[in-house]
C-alpha cells in the first residue's frame, strides 16, 4: 500500500461510503426488527431479549479470547496474493481454535444455566430458558471466526455481502417467529438469527478458502498461540464490558425500563455505526500496517479521526432533533421515555469519532494489555458514572453519564497515546473536537426545553450550517490530494 493511501481523505471517506451503505442497510434491518419488536412485545419483551443476549454476551466473552481480533491482526500482515499456503495455515489455525471455543462455550452455558438464571432473573426455575442458548453460544465463535478470515484477507465487498444477507434474514425470522409465538418466541429468534449469521458466513468464507481443522496438529495449536497471547486480554476486555452492562442492568430499576435503555443504546451505537463501520475492516489493518513508521502513524490517526469527526458533528445534531419523530415511527410511543438518553448522550455519540481511532493503536501494536487496562477503566468509570446519575436523574442520567465519561475517555486516550506510541493528536483537530463538542452541546440544551419552535429554530439552522461546513472541509481536503 502507497503511504498516501495510508492519510488519504478520498480513501477513508471511500470505505466509509462503501462500509456506510452497508450499515446503512443493516441499521435500517435492525430498526425494523426494533419495530417488530416493539409492535408484537413492547417495553417488556425488549427488556427480556436485552436480558438474554446479555448472558449470551458473558458466556462468549469469558470463552472467545478475542479470537476475531487476534485473528485479523494475524492474518494482516501476511500478504495473501503471495502466501496463499501461509494464508491457508493460519486459517486452519483459526478455524480450530474457533471450533474449541464453541465447545467451551457450549459447555458453560449447560454447566453455569442455573447460575445464570439465579444472576439474571433472582430463579433458578428459568434454568431452561438459559439452557436454550446453548445453540446460539455454539455458533457464535464459528460465525466470528469466519468473519476474521474474510476480514484479515481484505475480501471487504464479500464481508459487505455476508453482513447485508445477515441483516435481511434476522429481519424475515423475526417477523415470522414474533407474529406466530409473540414472547414466547424470543430464544427462537434469537438462535435463529445467530444460525443465519453462522451458515452465511461459513458459506461465503469456504467459497474462497476450504474449511479445515486440525485437532491432532501440534503446529496448529502451536500457531495459535500468539492467538492466544493477544487475545486473553482482549477476552478480559469483552468480560468486564458485559459485566458492565449487566450492572447498567441493576442499577435500572424495572424490566421495562430496562428495555427503553437496551433500546436507546442500540439506536444511538446504530446510527453513528454508518461512520465506524469501516474501522474493523479498513482503518484497523491499515494502522497495523503503518505501525513501523511513528510519522506516517501519527498522520493516518489524525486523518481518520479529523475525517470521522467531521462528519459525525452535524449528523449527531440532526439525530438529536429528530428524537420526537423518529422514535415513534420507529418503536411505538410507549417507547419514548428513551429520548431523555439518546439527547444526554450526544456526546457519547460525538467523541467515539475520537476515541475509536486511538484505541485501535494499542491492537495494531499487538499491546492488548495497556488496551485491557485502558477499557477496563472506561467501564469502572462507566459503572460508577451511571450509578450517581441515575439515581438523581433516572433514565436521562445514563446517557448523561455515557457523556461525561466519553469525554473524560477521550482525554486519557490521547494523553496513553502521547506517552507510550508518541501519537498527538493535532492542534487541529482539538479546535474541531471542542467547538463540535459545544455545538452538539447547545443542540443538547436546546432538546432539554419543552419549546418546540425553540428547538427547531434555533437547531436546525445550526445543525444546516455546521453540515455545510463539514461539506467545504472534506471538499477542501480532496482537492488538497489531487494537487
Amino acid at each position: 500500500m502507497k503511504n498516501k493511501e495510508y492519510t488519504s481523505t478520498h480513501h477513508i471517506l471511500k470505505y466509509i461510503g462503501i462500509f456506510g451503505s452497508v450499515e446503512a442497510l443493516k441499521i435500517l434491518a435492525n430498526l425494523s426488527r426494533g419495530k417488530i419488536t416493539a409492535f408484537f412485545l413492547g417495553p417488556l419483551g425488549a427488556g427480556l431479549i436485552a436480558i438474554y443476549q446479555n448472558i449470551l454476551d458473558v458466556i462468549n466473552s469469558c470463552t472467545n479470547i478475542g479470537l476475531e481480533t487476534a485473528s485479523i491482526q494475524q492474518l494482516s500482515e501476511i500478504d495473501s496474493r503471495t502466501n496463499q499456503h501461509e494464508v491457508a495455515a493460519m486459517a486452519c489455525v483459526i478455524r480450530t481454535w474457533s471450533m474449541t471455543v464453541a465447545f467451551l462455550a457450549l459447555t458453560i452455558c449447560i454447566l453455569a444455566s442455573t447460575t445464570f438464571s439465579n444472576l439474571f432473573f433472582n430463579d433458578s426455575a428459568t434454568h431452561f430458558n438459559v439452557l436454550l442458548l446453548a445453540p446460539a453460544t455454539f455458533l457464535t465463535p464459528i460465525a466470528a471466526g469466519e468473519c476474521a478470515i474474510l476480514k484479515g484477507m481484505h475480501k471487504l465487498k464479500r464481508v459487505a455481502t455476508v453482513e447485508l444477507i445477515c441483516a435481511i434474514g434476522a429481519v424475515v425470522s423475526t417477523l415470522a417467529i414474533y407474529s406466530i409465538l409473540g414472547i414466547n418466541g424470543i430464544l427462537l429468534t434469537i438462535n435463529v438469527c445467530i444460525a443465519i449469521s453462522a451458515i452465511v458466513h461459513l458459506y461465503f468464507c469456504t467459497q474462497i478458502m476450504p474449511y479445515h481443522v486440525d485437532f491432532l496438529s501440534a503446529e496448529t495449536w502451536r500457531k495459535g498461540m500468539p492467538l492466544l497471547k493477544f487475545g486473553i486480554p482482549y477476552a478480559a476486555t469483552a468480560i468486564m464490558a458485559a459485566v458492565t452492562t449487566t450492572t447498567l442492568y441493576h442499577i435500572i430499576q424495572t424490566t421495562d425500563e430496562v428495555g427503553l435503555y437496551k433500546n436507546g443504546y442500540a439506536l444511538i451505537m446504530y446510527y453513528v455505526g454508518v461512520i465506524f463501520s469501516s474501522y474493523s475492516i479498513d482503518y484497523f489493518p491499515r494502522l497495523t500496517s503503518a505501525c513501523h513508521d511513528t510519522e506516517l502513524k501519527t498522520r493516518t490517526v489524525n486523518k481518520q479521526i479529523h475525517v470521522s469527526f467531521t462528519i459525525t458533528t452535524p449528523l449527531v445534531m440532526l439525530f438529536i432533533l429528530a428524537l420526537p419523530i423518529t422514535i415513534p415511527l420507529l418503536y411505538t410511543k410507549e417507547f419514548m421515555p428513551m429520548a431523555g438518553i439518546c439527547v444526554m448522550a450526544g456526546l457519547f455519540q460525538l467523541h467515539r469519532a475520537v476515541a475509536l481511532p486511538l484505541e485501535y493503536v494499542s491492537l495494531a501494536h499487538g499491546h492488548s494489555w495497556l488496551f485491557l487496562i485502558l477499557e477496563s477503566t472506561y467501564n469502572l468509570l462507566v459503572m460508577g458514572t451511571a450509578y450517581l446519575m441515575y439515581g438523581l436523574w433516572g433514565l436521562p442520567g445514563m446517557g448523561m453519564a455515557l457523556s461525561t465519561v466519553a469525554v473524560v475517555n477521550t482525554v486519557i486516550l490521547g494523553i496513553v497515546n502521547n506517552y507510550f506510541y508518541h501519537i498527538r493528536i493535532s492542534r487541529n483537530n482539538w479546535m474541531t473536537i471542542i467547538v463540535g463538542s459545544c455545538l452538539v452541546v447547545t443542540i443538547m440544551i436546546l432538546c432539554c426545553t419543552d419549546n418546540m419552535s425553540l428547538q427547531f429554530g434555533a437547531g436546525i439552522p445550526i445543525t444546516l450550517l455546521t453540515a455545510a461546513y463539514s461539506y467545504m472541509t472534506l471538499k477542501r481536503g480532496l482537492k488538497e490530494e489531487e494537487l
